[in-house]
């Protein structure tokens, strides 16, 4: 092949089809090659050599089944089973087939004669009866495979037959091919078949293990066939007794090494009618079954020696061949004297075999003598190694017992025998109690029971036995003689065994809790014989050494030997252990007279307290019950919440005296308070006994309220489960009373008002932040009490709690089936209002504490309850109260009529007359028509008379209506309605004293508790600045006329920020964040500076700081100054954060003021020298305020936001670089300590990692949870890092210092990267991570654009490359580059970037003094990057400044060294390049050319 053709894409794949194709295709020209030739079918070849009347695809696969590889053969036949199924006509490639079989069927491969089975089968499936002329040649081989060593194969084969033909001719297919498999097998296990030696292509086996399959298989084949059809079928024994003349054969089985293949031939042997006579005339089997009778291995020669025993032995022929005495007796002897693994062959044979050869031996006398040896030599050579089987050491004793079985039932030899087998058995049972088996100890123990019940021994002899055997237990030990104790004790034995049993159980060194447990089980007549003779009680004496489960059966025994009259000498002291306190809990008059009578109250009482700390209630009350009957009183405080324990004491009430009643009642109310109190479920017969008690006047005293009233959080299962405990209970109960014990258990309508009056202070939230404008109280005149966070949430919750419970119950509502409906009680309904009050109180409280999330309490609460409330009239009909709850108003939709009468009740109806009200609740108005009816009906608008409830109801609805129209205002019609809107917000705004209406407040004065004297005032006020923002959100956001965006700018807005300013004033430290607070922070936050328009009248200083007096502050800025940071130090955090927005506005006053001479000079940017440099302060009050303890967690954060505005370049803050890098200096120390605040101080869930660890956790949360959505977590990091949110939201502060932590690390990137360095170790890596995985892409991708969108004039050209980090600066001087590369790492800026500065133009050292000065101002000084490529610059631009050209080459920069003129003539000042007068390798040689050494101007020499 050529280059060309052996390039990629021409090469193809080596198949035997593309051979076949090339062969097909060149016919025989390949030196005789055709393509129907292989090398590996020459074994074949005769049989292969014409394929007449088949395709060649048929041919090719039949080809295949000839190949060499045996995975070929396998394809080959897979893919002939196809062929057949899908072809027609396969009568051809059957006869071709059929031909193959003996091959395939005795292959080496197992797969290639399991398929070759299943295609036989297939074969005869389809052809029928056209397959009977290949039959002789595939029966027989399937035959043979039937006994296949492979078990897959063998079963396919008889698949063959049972598939292939009918059920009444498979018997007789067998029977006429049967002949024909005998003949071949015989020759196959005599080597003379063709099919013993392997074939030249097979290569999957090699020729001993293809001998040896094929041998056994051969065998198999006899063998199975005398299983299915006995041995009275002659048919085999022709063939079979080939093999046994072949003396050669014989020779080569039993002198070979095969065992399976000897163990085959003897059981072939014995199967012949006259098999003494094969045996005997085949002196090699002889041999081996004398040889084998002990055999070791686990073969089964052994047992197939033994079988050839028993056939040979009644044989007289054998006798005279050999001596029963003198051979095969002793030849027993070793056999039984060998203690080894035939044991297990030797328990079924052994004693058959003696029989035998005792009956053929003679007389009586010599048979004693003959067995008393063979018994003798069981005991011979013990004991038994080590490493025996455990399996034959038992088949040992089972043989032995079956001897001693034998010999005992036989009246002959019994007694005559018993002298030798006593000692015996002795020995045995000795040698028992050394294998610690359970099976070898019955074994034995079996023996002696059965002697002892046998009663053919005398009892002398059998107490002789015993006593000897007792004696072995004594010198065994207690473990060794464990299992033998235990047996020979066991209920139900012989009371002859009573005698061992007492004397085991006075022997302190053998006694142990088994034998004790099995006389107490013991019948009544074995007990007391055998207690009667125990000398020793000290093995129960000692109670506290028996365990839990023991307990019972020693109190059992105690008892009955106490009833036991004979026994005096027992002495029992009870103590608080597992005995005792069983047998107080057994109790009766015995026990109490001759144990517990004298015990000591304090015994009894510490078994209380054990069953109580064991929460054993039951046992606590059977105890005291049984105490309290023999005249002892015991305490069960402790015991009082069991449940076992106060049902067993309810039950054990007999008495229905009245004078019971009060206990009794005290019993009940304790067990409910047990069943609902407990962290299990009650049992069904717990709540049954409960229920059994409770009558129509059950009192549950509050139970529930008190039970959720819990400050710790609570399972929501818990409560549900709850639930669920008083349905059953209430299920339970009688019908009669079933309604009153509800109406106990539940909360009433009362109750459930008395829990919502105290959440009157929220109501200022339905009032202020309610979507619907109709929901609006005006009733409230009085003060609002505001509790704090914790206080509010913690009754918040105890509340849903309790609504969860009680509409969770279903027994508050009752079905009417007929209807289909829902019907409440009274009660339910209540429950049902009370619900959706709750659910409208959370919602208050979410948006009263914004900054923090409900807990998942109160959130899954809320859920739970929302899901369980129903929209009914009985609800409705609450509404219609004359004065119905505001927050029940908010969470359920009123109807027109509702709505109607709801502002009719709260708008003093009987003064306003009915035209007037109607605009309020006008059907189907929208909020344009509403503000129309409104402008055009004339009513009191903004400054109005504050004691009318309708006047506060028009001017709430009014600016709620304005909320909802929104921007659009701007663009109505009517232009006055814009005006009067508009001149609305600052007329409520700025209400002053000055008002000539009644009960005008003043609310920017110096009242600042104006809103809690009328929180309606509040409400008002919060509305019209929600209004503000809307309108101001509308000018920023939507497309409005030029004009009115000016006048919004130019007026209100200037106007409306200075009253926001005077509002902030009004704020107190300690103010909780109601709807002002809220919303007066989001007008903070919309400041942009601080309003030069605020008044400066009756201004005065709340807090005197000495710090600020030593500045020119005015009495304006200095009593705004102390009010923000006094409001920092809030422990509200709403008011931390009005503080904050107004301490922004505030620190660019701050930083003028206290730094006036430093900003004011005008300093040169060139260089920025470290000993001259200005010093720039911290204003005072940032650093002054920085709190020295952990209480106020946002302080520090939110000063080093302060702190660091000043670096920000933008109105107000303009510092050039020397600026900077002072001021970086003054805030270094201040820096560290806020920046480690940010780090660890934050309330989040980790309160010793990082914050940046709950910034990865975000981040990672949003990747995982919208890898799949809109949110990706690229925008979550953009969202938290580049945008300043400040939403007032649970995540407010999470994004506020994850946007302070980038920040930093942008303005002060030298800080931050020592900050990082100094970190302990353990955080180290974490803060590495995030920088590096967040923080890091931003800031570059920042820095890059900041230099890419920056303008350096023409002679600098600054492009970037993202993917690198790279900033290439290119300063041109006419024809040369000068180039900056600065390369910023991924993980900048805890890394320092690096710079490389390429054909620098000035000398190098000046070169390397502005690389080291940008190192220095990046690197130590938090430069930036592009104010560093600046700085450069203007180096860059002072270096060539003033530079004239080099008068040889008229060049500024030399072209080839890249340098300026250096060489200065001393005669006329002017320089040249170096290269220029001497250099060889420019053009311009001026010493060469002109001869001489002179300048070319002046001509001065200047050598």
């Amino acid at each position: 092949m050529s280059k060309q053709q052996r390039r990629k894409g021409n090469a193809k794949n080596a198949s035997s089809a593309s051979a076949h194709g090339y062969l097909a295709q060149g016919g025989e020209n390949f030196v005789g090659l055709t393509p129907e030739m292989n090398i590996f079918e020459m074994a074949s070849s005769n049989r292969l050599s014409n394929f007449s009347g088949i395709d060649d695809e048929t041919r090719i696969v039949m080809r295949k089944l000839t190949k060499k590889d045996c995975q070929t053969r396998e394809k080959g036949l897979r893919e002939l089973t196809n062929i057949i199924a899908e072809t027609s006509s396969i009568e051809n490639c059957y006869e071709h087939f059929c031909g193959l079989v003996p091959q395939l069927s005795t292959d080496g491969s197992p797969t290639v004669r399991l398929l070759t089975m299943k295609t036989i089968t297939l074969f005869l499936v389809k052809l029928e009866k056209s397959a009977c002329k290949g039959l002789k040649k595939i029966i027989p081989m399937v035959l043979f495979a039937r006994c296949d060593v492979t078990n897959g194969v063998a079963a396919a084969a008889g698949a063959v037959i049972r598939d292939g033909f009918e059920a009444d001719k498979k018997q007789k297919v067998i029977q006429l091919f049967a002949p024909l498999v005998f003949e071949m097998a015989a020759k196959i296990v005599q080597g003379k078949h063709d099919l013993s030696v392997p074939v030249e292509y097979d290569a999957s086996e090699d020729r001993e293990a293809r001998k040896s399959r094929l041998e056994t298989q051969s065998l198999n084949v006899f063998l199975s066939y005398i299983k299915e059809f006995g041995a009275d079928s002659t048919i085999w024994e022709e063939e079979a007794r080939k093999l046994f003349e072949n003396i050669a054969f014989l020779k080569m089985v039993f002198g070979g090494t095969n065992a399976a293949l000897k163990v085959q031939v003897l059981n072939l042997a014995y199967r012949f009618k006259n098999n003494v006579e094969v045996i005997l005339n085949t002196p090699s089997i002889v041999t081996y079954i004398q040889n084998h009778l002990d055999s070791q291995t686990f073969t089964p020669e052994c047992s197939t020696a033994w079988e050839g025993m028993i056939i040979l032995l009644p044989s007289a022929q054998f006798h005279t061949k050999v001596s029963l005495q003198n051979g095969i007796y002793p030849r027993f002897l070793n056999v039984i004297r060998k203690k080894g693994n035939h044991w297990r062959v030797l328990q079924h044979f052994l004693l058959p075999a003696v029989v035998l050869l005792l009956k053929e031996m003679g007389s009586l006398e010599n048979n004693m003598k003959v067995l008393g040896t063979i018994m003798e030599s069981f005991t011979d050579n013990l004991p038994w190694p080590t490493d025996a089987s455990i399996n034959a050491v038992l088949s040992w004793f089972n043989a032995f017992s079956d001897f001693v079985r034998w010999i005992l039932t036989n009246d002959r030899i019994n007694l005559v025998v018993w002298e030798k087998l006593h000692p015996l058995i002795v020995t045995v049972t000795e040698q028992a109690m050394t294998f610690p088996t359970k099976e070898i100890a019955e074994c034995v123990t079996d023996l002696l029971q059965w002697i002892i019940e046998l009663k053919t021994i005398n009892e002398a002899d059998v107490s002789t036995l015993l006593l000897n055997i007792e004696s072995k237990i004594v010198g065994a030990g207690t473990e060794n003689s464990r299992l033998i104790k235990h047996l020979l004790t066991e209920p139900g034995k012989n009371i002859v065994l009573s005698n061992l049993h007492a004397n085991l159980l006075s022997s302190p060194e053998l006694v142990d809790f088994q034998i004790i447990k099995n006389l107490s089980c013991s019948e009544n007549d074995y007990f007391n014989a055998t207690s009667q003779k125990i000398s020793n009680f000290s093995f129960i004496e000692k109670t506290e050494n028996f365990d839990i489960t023991q307990a019972g059966d020693i109190v059992r025994l105690i008892k009955l030997l106490l009833e036991n009259q004979e026994i005096k000498s027992l002495n029992i002291s009870v103590k608080n252990d597992h005995v005792g306190r069983r047998l107080l809990l057994t109790g009766g008059s015995t026990i109490w007279n001759k144990l517990l009578k004298n015990v000591p109250v304090s015994t009894f009482q510490n078994m209380i307290n054990y069953w109580h700390e064991k929460r054993n209630g039951t046992a606590i009350a059977d105890a005291v019950s049984f105490l309290k009957e023999m005249g002892v009183e015991m305490d069960t405080k402790q015991a009082a919440e069991n449940v076992e324990f106060l049902i067993t004491l309810l039950r054990k009430m007999k008495s229905t005296d009245v004078s019971n009643e009060a206990e009794k009642n005290v019993l009940i109310l304790k067990l409910f308070t047990a069943i609902f109190e407990s962290d299990e479920d009650a049992k069904s017969e717990h709540y049954n006994c409960l229920s059994e008690h409770l009558t129509s006047d059950f009192n549950s005293g509050q139970f529930f309220e008190k039970l959720f009233a819990s400050s710790e959080e609570y399972d929501i299962e818990r409560i549900l489960e709850t639930a669920c405990r008083v349905d059953k209970l209430i299920d339970l109960c009688e019908e009669q009373t079933r309604q009153n014990i509800v109406n106990n258990v539940l909360l009433s309508g009362k109750q459930c008002g008395t829990i919502i009056e105290q959440f009157q202070f929220l109501e200022l939230e339905v009032m202020s932040c309610s979507t619907k404008p109709t929901v609006i109280s005006t009733t409230h005149q009085h003060c609002y009490s505001h509790l704090d966070e914790h206080k509010a949430k913690e009754i918040v919750t105890e509340s849903a709690r309790i609504a969860l419970f009680n509409i969770s119950s279903k027994c508050e509502c009752f079905f009417l089936i007929s209807h289909e409906q829902f019907f409440f009680s009274d009660y339910n309904s209540a429950h049902q209002v009370f619900g959706w009050q709750v659910i409208s109180i959370i919602s208050a409280l979410e948006k009263r504490y914004s900054l923090v999330a409900l807990t998942e309490e109160l959130q899954r609460s809320r859920r739970e309850i929302e899901e369980r409330l129903i929209r009914s009239d009985e609800v409705r009909f609450k509404l219609d109260d004359s004065s119905p709850c505001i927050f029940l108003a908010d969470a359920y939709d009123m109807s027109f009529e509702q709505k109607k009468k709801y502002i009719q009740c709260q708008a003093e109806p009987s003064k306003v007359p009915e035209h007037a009200l109607e605009v309020l609740y006008r059907e189907n108005q929208t909020p344009l028509d509403f503000l129309m009816n409104v402008f055009e009906g004339g009513y009191q608008m903004f400054d109005f008379d504050r004691s009318k409830n309708y006047h506060w109801m028009i001017n709430l609805m009014f600016v709620k209506k304005c909320i909802q129209y929104g921007g659009s205002i701007f663009v109505a019609e009517e232009s006055g309605l814009r005006d009067y809107a508009l001149c609305g917000i600052v007329t409520v705004l700025d209400i002053h004293k000055r008002s000539t209406l009644q009960q005008s407040t003043d609310i920017l004065g110096n009242t600042p508790n104006a809103f809690d004297e009328d929180p309606r005032l509040e409400a008002l006020t919060t509305l019209f600045i929600e209004l503000y923002l809307v309108l101001n959100d509308s000018i920023k956001n939507d497309n409005h006329p030029t004009q009115t965006i000016e006048e919004w700018k130019e007026f209100y807005v200037p106007t409306i920020n200075s009253l926001f300013i005077r509002m902030f004033r009004m704020i107190r430290k300690e103010q909780q964040p109601t709807p002002f607070v809220r919303t007066l922070l989001k007008a903070m936050f919309t400041l942009v500076e601080f309003p030069t328009n605020v008044p400066n009248d009756s201004v005065v200083t709340r807090e005197f700081v000495p710090e600020l007096s030593v500045f020119k502050y005015s009495l304006l800025e200095e009593s705004f100054i102390a009010q923000a940071f006094i409001l920092l130090s809030s422990n509200v955090e709403h008011v931390q954060l009005i503080g904050y927005a107004a301490a922004k506005l505030l620190v660019p006053i701050m930083f003028k003021t206290e730094n006036p001479q430093v900003l004011d000079d005008d300093q040169d940017e060139t260089e920025i020298m470290v000993a001259n440099r200005s010093k720039l302060n911290l204003p005072v009050m940032i650093s002054k305020s920085y709190p020295v303890d952990h209480i106020h967690k946002h302080v520090g954060p939110l000063l080093l936001s302060l702190a660091i505005l000043p670096l920000e370049t933008t109105k107000e803050f303009v510092l050039n670089q020397e600026q900077r890098v002072a001021y970086c200096d003054a805030i270094d120390s201040f820096f560290k300590n806020a920046l480690n605040a940010l780090m660890l101080d934050q309330p989040f869930d980790f309160s010793q990692v990082p914050i940046v660890c709950k910034i990865r956790k975000q981040m990672y949360f949003f990747q995982f949870r919208y890898s799949s959505h809109f949110f990706t977590a690229k925008s979550q990091e953009r969202e938290y890092y580049l945008q300043s949110d400040l939403t007032a939201s649970p995540l407010f502060f999470e994004k506020f210092a994850s946007r302070l932590l980038f920040k930093s690390i942008t303005l002060l990137p030298a800080a931050v990267r020592l900050f990082h360095k100094n970190i302990p170790n353990n955080f180290k890596p974490i803060f590495q991570e995030v920088v590096t995985k967040h923080a890091s892409k931003l800031l570059i991708e920042n820095e890059l654009n900041k230099v890419q969108n920056a303008e350096f004039g023409e002679v600098l050209k600054v492009r970037t490359v993202p993917v690198t980090g790279q900033i290439i600066s290119e300063y041109t001087v006419e024809d040369t580059k000068m180039k900056l590369t600065i390369e910023l790492p991924r993980d900048y800026p805890l890394s320092v970037p690096a710079m490389n500065l390429d054909k620098a133009i000035v000398k190098g050292d000046r070169a390397k003094k502005w690389l080291l000065q940008l190192n220095a101002y990046l690197f130590h000084q938090n430069g930036a990057i592009l104010e560093g490529i600046e700085m450069w610059k203007r180096n860059v631009d002072k270096g060539i400044e003033g530079a004239e050209d080099c008068t040889i080459c008229m060049m500024t920069v030399h072209q080839q060294t890249n340098q300026l003129p250096k060489v200065k003539c001393k005669q006329c000042k002017n320089r040249f390049h170096s290269n220029c007068l001497v250099s060889s390798f420019h053009t311009y040689k001026w010493f060469e050319s002109s001869n001489q050494s002179t300048c070319p101007l002046c001509r001065n020499n200047f050598t």
